[in-house]
C-alpha cells in the first residue's frame, strides 16, 4: 500500500546554519506498484481522458499538420524539450537555443551552459522516441540510456544512467532531507518499483493517456536518478504515446502547459501520492485528480498547436508569394517546406535535411536570402553561414506568450514550481 515511512536522519554537522546540521525525522513516501492496478476513474477524468485523446489524435488528422510533417515535427520536439527544461529551470528562449544548436551543427561550442544543457534533453527526447519503436519490453537499461543522453551535457555527466544507491529529496537543503518538500522511496525500493514500473509500460491495462499520466506520475514519485529525473519523467510521457499509437509523427508540446501550469503540476502529483491500499477509495480519487488535470494539459496543448500551425502556414504562404514561382520538389521549395522545423539553419545543416547538394542548397539559401524569407546572423566567433527564416521564431515567442496569458498560470514569483533535487551531501 501506498504510505509515508518514517524515517531518521542522522546528523553530520556539516551544514552552516542549525536547519541544515540538524538530524531529525523525515519521510519518504513508498508508492503502490502499478502494473496490476485497475482503479476506477472518476466521471470528470473519463471525460477529460476521451476528450483529450480525441484532440491528439485530431492534431494528427489536421491536413495545416499534415502538410508540414518534417518541419513541424522536428519544432515541436524542440518545443517540448524547452518546456521541459524550463520546468527545471533551464529557461532560454527559442532563438538562443536555436543559434546554439546552429554553433553546435558547425562543430563549435554553443558558449552557453544553459543551451547546452537544453540540447542535451532533445538529444534524450530524440532518443526516447527512437526506444518508443522498440517491438520489445522496455527495460530498467532503456530508461538509463535516455538518461545518460540528457546527463552527457549536463556538469554532471558522471551522474548519467547510474541509479541512486542514496537517498535524495526535492526543496529544503542541501545536507538533509527533515524539512523536503518531497522526499522519494528508500534507495533499497528503487529497483523493484522501476521493474514494476517496466512491467506496466508493457502493459494495455489503461488507454494510452492514462498509461501515460500514471507511468510520469510513477516515475516521478520513485525519482530514480540523482538528476534529471522530471526531463527523463516527461520524455516518459511520449514513449508511451508512441509506442501505443496516440501520437504518430508528432509531439505535443504538453510540457510547455505544464511549465505554465507549474503549481498545479505539482499539486496534482501530490494527489497522486495518497496513502492506502491499491484499491482504496483514496487512491482512486488521487488519481483520478491527477489523470483530469494531465488530461486538461494536453488538450491545452493541443489547441495552442492547431493555432501554431495556422501561423505557420500563413508564414508560408507569404515566403512563397514573396519568393515567386518555383519548381515542385526543387531545392529551394523543398527548403520552405523545413524552415519551420529548423528556423536557423546553415548550409550544411539545410542540404541534410533536403537530401540535396551542398552547392544546390547553397543556390537555394542565397534565392531565399535575396527574397528577404531568410536573413543571416552572425553566430560564434567565426563569421559562419547562419540564416534565421523571417517570423517562426516570433511566431513560436507569441505561442509562450499565450500560455502565460491569465487563462494559464505563468512561472512569474511562482513559489510552487520545482525545486531542484537534493541528494545527500557525502
Amino acid at each position: 500500500m501506498g504510505t509515508y515511512l518514517h524515517r531518521y536522519w542522522q546528523s553530520e554537522f556539516a551544514g552552516i546554519n542549525d536547519r541544515e546540521r540538524m538530524g531529525g525525522e523525515y519521510r519518504p513516501y513508498l508508492p503502490d506498484t502499478l502494473h496490476d492496478w485497475k482503479g476506477l476513474m472518476s466521471p470528470d477524468a473519463v471525460v477529460a481522458v476521451n476528450r483529450a485523446e480525441q484532440e491528439v489524435r485530431a492534431l494528427n488528422n489536421d491536413p495545416l499538420i499534415q502538410g508540414r510533417v518534417g518541419g513541424l515535427a522536428r519544432f515541436l520536439l524542440r518545443a517540448e524539450s524547452v518546456g521541459s527544461s524550463k520546468i527545471e529551470g533551464l529557461t532560454l528562449s527559442a532563438r538562443r537555443l536555436a543559434k546554439a544548436e546552429a554553433a553546435a551543427s558547425l562543430g563549435a561550442s554553443p558558449g552557453d551552459s544553459t543551451a547546452s544543457e537544453v540540447l542535451g534533453n532533445i538529444e534524450a527526447m530524440e532518443s526516447a522516441l527512437r526506444l518508443a519503436e522498440k517491438p520489445s519490453r522496455i527495460e530498467i537499461d532503456d530508461l538509463c540510456d535516455i538518461h545518460k543522453t540528457l546527463m552527457d551535457r549536463s556538469p554532471k555527466p558522471e551522474w548519467g544512467g547510474v541509479i541512486r544507491e542514496s537517498q535524495n529529496w526535492i526543496g529544503g537543503n542541501d545536507f538533509n532531507p527533515c524539512g523536503a518538500s518531497f522526499v522519494p522511496p528508500p534507495p533499497g525500493d528503487v529497483v523493484a518499483l522501476l521493474e514494476d514500473l517496466a512491467a506496466y509500460l508493457d502493459s494495455e491495462h489503461h488507454t494510452p493517456l492514462v498509461q501515460a499520466a500514471l507511468a510520469h506520475a510513477q516515475f516521478e514519485t520513485i525519482h530514480p536518478f540523482a538528476d534529471g529525473n522530471g526531463r527523463i519523467g516527461r520524455a516518459l510521457i511520449h514513449i508511451v504515446l508512441a509506442r501505443r499509437g496516440l501520437t504518430g509523427a508528432f509531439v505535443p508540446p504538453v510540457s510547455l502547459i505544464l511549465a505554465t501550469w507549474a503549481d498545479n503540476y505539482i499539486k496534482g502529483l501530490t494527489n497522486f501520492r495518497t496513502e492506502g491500499g491499491p484499491d482504496s477509495i483514496g487512491r482512486a480519487e488521487g488519481a483520478s485528480q491527477w489523470i483530469a488535470f494531465f488530461s486538461s494539459a494536453m488538450s491545452r496543448a493541443c489547441a495552442d498547436i492547431h493555432v501554431y500551425a495556422a501561423r505557420v502556414a500563413e508564414l508560408e504562404a507569404d515566403w512563397r508569394s514573396t519568393v515567386g514561382s518555383l519548381r515542385s520538389d526543387s531545392s529551394a521549395d523543398l527548403l520552405l517546406q523545413v524552415l519551420a522545423g529548423t528556423p536557423i539553419i546553415t548550409v550544411e545543416r539545410a542540404s541534410e535535411v533536403i537530401d540535396r547538394s551542398r552547392r544546390a542548397t547553397e543556390q537555394a539559401i542565397n534565392r531565399l536570402a535575396e527574397a528577404g524569407v531568410l536573413q543571416q546572423l552572425n553566430v560564434g566567433r567565426q563569421r559562419y553561414r547562419v540564416f534565421e527564416a523571417v517570423g517562426v521564431l516570433d511566431a513560436f515567442t507569441g505561442l509562450e506568450r499565450s500560455l502565460a496569458s491569465p487563462t494559464g498560470n505563468t512561472m512569474t514569483a511562482n513559489p510552487n514550481r520545482p525545486t531542484p533535487d537534493r541528494p545527500p551531501r557525502r
